[in-house]
């Protein structure tokens, strides 16, 4: 039996995290910020979220034990967040579709 598409996806996010860390298994704020402009450019963008402040927050929130490197634990935090507000953009889309086909004029 094949993965199903989320069993793949899932298993994608461990690779991503595995490819920007360091030999301790951590990423640091810049591997961070390397791994979301790349992986995330679009949907950073979309949501106004490709400024350093939020990358800087984001990173500092995740960071659960303050040692200056995200483990594992933590990066289900940052995909959390992510996630978030994927939601966000996609109620946002739907709106916008309603909105557009039901004018309320």
């Amino acid at each position: 039996m094949s993965q199903t598409q989320v069993e793949k996806s899932m298993m994608d996010l461990v690779v991503l995290f595995h490819k920007y860390t360091k030999p301790d298994d951590k990423i640091d704020k810049r591997g961070l910020l390397k791994m979301l402009r790349e992986n995330f450019p679009i949907f950073l963008k979309a949501c106004g979220r490709e400024k350093p402040y939020f990358i800087t927050e984001l990173f500092r929130a995740a960071d659960k034990d303050k040692d200056n490197q995200i483990c594992f634990d933590e990066f289900l935090y940052v995909l959390g967040q992510l996630l978030r507000d994927y939601h966000l953009q996609y109620h946002r889309q739907l709106c916008a579709h309603y909105c557009a086909r039901h004018s309320l004029y």
